[in-house]
């Protein structure tokens, strides 16, 4: 019997800094598995919005070499108006394309979620429930605790507090056939209906500071494939905090799935295997897939652990979340005293059938 995450009944509305993988490839299809060969390289470059140059710092993340990272200026003034990216289609929409066996897997980021994907295909099926911007492949993130959590996303809403459009949000974005890259200042959630938010460690209704602080300023490198694996998505993200927080949840990579992926597996790596993953099974450390019941599509995140050197860095957690209408995938981290500054970290998603993805977690969790 397939595993199968119960959905609620109710109605849903339905940087230039290119990240490079190192290290060894084993016959064209075994990508190194340990972070050394995941390392991102930076390569000079302005961005195509108000950028103007490559930044640099260190990663406090699994990822070992610099990513941009703006600076921890006050947000405020970097939010002076600066020209509209260019989008190279009429409706504010671009496609990244990149084979992938029978198909192609294809990617479109789009202005009305300031960015962020709002839709991903393979073999003619879609992976997001692209309905509404909160579910759009998106970057999260979860900042304090308690009464004084607040929550941000890259999509947003429509329209922000002022009423403006989303695409305001969007300061820079470059491109090319099989990645892209985004400078975008995230967006503060309202408060909302409990049975239509996932589950999260922030109140549904948090206490908001009478003069809140500037969201998180989030530049994200988003990529076809990796060496011997054409049906990765590699999400590169910078979270740059304005000020210190005493707890932190970074989501990279975070998607509503539709409800006909009602299976839902985790991956061992030590085995090699996959088993049922229960329903309310939260956060884990083992890779999480979710899958049509057949098997004939699936989608799993992944993300390397830190090097040995640093046994006290972040260490990324998969998590399912059934919602009304989809599952929530996502691939996340936990910071506690957090300073200001960037946070930067990758997850990765892999597409295809169910065998297509245990064979790529595999080849990217077998030690070289």
């Amino acid at each position: 019997m397939q595993p199968r995450i119960p959905t609620r009944p109710q109605a849903r509305p339905q940087a230039r800094f290119r990240g490079r993988v190192r290290g060894r490839v084993r016959a064209g299809t075994r990508v190194a598995a340990r972070v050394a060969a995941l390392v991102p390289a930076l390569v000079v470059g302005p961005l195509s919005g108000p950028l103007s140059g490559p930044l640099s710092g260190p990663l406090s993340g699994p990822l070992a070499g610099p990513l941009a990272a703006p600076p921890a200026a006050p947000a405020r003034a970097a939010d002076a108006p600066a020209p509209a990216p260019l989008w190279p289609e009429p409706d504010g929409t671009l496609i990244l394309a990149r084979p992938f066996g029978r198909s192609e897997i294809s990617l479109r980021l789009s202005r009305r979620v300031a960015g962020a994907v709002d839709t991903l295909t393979w073999d003619g099926v879609t992976f997001l429930a692209d309905t509404e911007p909160g579910d759009a492949l998106q970057a999260r993130a979860e900042i304090g605790s308690g009464a004084a959590c607040r929550r941000a996303s890259e999509a947003g809403t429509p329209q922000d507090g002022s009423g403006a459009p989303a695409a305001r949000r969007l300061r820079a974005l470059r491109a090319g056939r099989s990645w892209a890259e985004t400078e975008t200042r995230m967006a503060w959630d309202g408060p909302t209906d409990p049975a239509d938010e996932p589950p999260a460690d922030c109140p549904t209704a948090s206490a908001s500071p009478a003069i809140p602080a500037p969201a998180p300023l989030l530049r994200k490198r988003v990529a076809l494939g990796l060496p011997g694996l054409g049906n990765a998505v590699e999400v590169q993200a910078s979270f740059n905090l304005t000020e210190p927080a005493a707890a932190l949840r970074l989501e990279p990579l975070a998607a509503a799935v539709p409800a006909e992926f009602s299976a839902a597996w985790r991956f061992d790596p030590s085995t090699g295997g996959l088993a049922p993953l229960g329903p309310g099974a939260g956060e884990r450390p083992d890779p999480v897939i979710l899958a049509t019941p057949e098997g004939s599509h699936a989608l799993a995140v992944w993300a390397p652990g830190p090097p040995e050197q640093e046994p006290d860095a972040p260490r990324p957690g998969f998590a399912v979340a059934p919602e009304a209408g989809a599952n929530r995938l996502s691939c996340r981290f936990r910071l506690a005293n957090a300073a200001a500054g960037a946070h930067d970290f990758a997850c990765y998603a892999l597409v295809g059938t169910l065998a297509d993805v245990r064979a790529a977690l595999r080849s990217l969790t077998t030690p070289p």
